[in-house]
């Protein structure tokens, strides 16, 4: 299908949306001859069996990535918790030296 163009050159000029919806139409053409084949081909068994395994996949996908980010935050918390308990001790052996020194100063 061509378009009338305001400059036709004995009308060789294929507009650029003319190509392209061509292109667009034959690549419709083979999807829809793809889904056809393979609807034809596969029964309703074969479709279980295919819709089963995709969800098996995508559970232990969805499984392993929240499985990540729970260790990710149980490290976090780790951490935190390792600096907290070093902050304490600090904290501990601050008083402690301080209480050693009241003492000397008394004597």
């Amino acid at each position: 299908m061509q378009t009338c163009c305001a400059y036709n050159n004995g009308g060789s000029n294929m507009s650029i949306t003319t190509d392209l919806s061509a292109k667009l139409t034959s690549l419709l053409s083979y999807i829809a001859s793809f889904f056809t084949a393979a609807g034809s081909y596969v029964n309703d068994m074969d479709i279980g069996v295919v819709v089963g395994v995709l969800c098996a996949v995508f559970t232990a996908f969805i499984n392993w990535f929240y499985q990540a980010r729970k260790r990710k935050g149980e490290k976090h918390i780790q951490t935190l918790q390792a600096q907290l308990l070093a902050k304490q001790l600090q904290h501990i052996e601050q008083e402690r030296c301080s209480h050693v020194l009241d003492d000397i100063h008394k004597d």
